[in-house]
């Protein structure tokens, strides 16, 4: 079975990347804590369901691509909020920007012509029909 890690790009002049990595551990509990999704991804009979929170994004700024054994899901959305009156001086304006870039392996092979996704709540809800085993061919032997 499959599972997810966090894959972070080594440091060509690290003479050490072992404890390079070590260290930079403890960071991302800080800095990574915020930005990550909550993924949700299990099995139900025949169907494999995966379930995203993307709080911000309206669905038409979400973007999945679904193959056999990954999926990769993308969302982008900005907005401005100008505060303040219309005439003269602007003192605040708050800018927002939300953006989803996720590639999940999954633990077994899945049917992308069947596959189905909604949007609802701010939650990405896919249901992924596995793919059937292939048992083979069955060949008589002759003689």
């Amino acid at each position: 079975m499959r599972s997810l890690v966090r894959w972070s790009r080594p440091s060509a002049l690290s003479v050490f990347p072992e404890v390079d990595d070590f260290f930079r551990s403890f960071g991302n509990l800080y800095s990574a804590a915020g930005r990550d999704l909550p993924i949700e991804i299990y099995e139900e009979g025949d169907d494999l369901f995966v379930k995203v929170d993307a709080p911000g994004l309206a669905p038409e700024d979400v973007e999945i691509r679904l193959f056999p054994d990954h999926l990769v899901l993308k969302g982008k959305s900005q907005s401005e909020e100008p505060q303040g009156e219309k005439e003269g001086r602007t003192y605040h304006c708050c800018r927002r920007r939300s953006e989803v870039n996720y590639s999940l392996s999954l633990p077994t092979e899945v049917d992308a012509d069947r596959a189905e996704a909604k949007f609802e709540n701010g939650v990405v809800s896919l249901r992924l029909p596995k793919k059937a085993k292939e048992e083979g061919r069955l060949l008589q032997l002759k003689g």
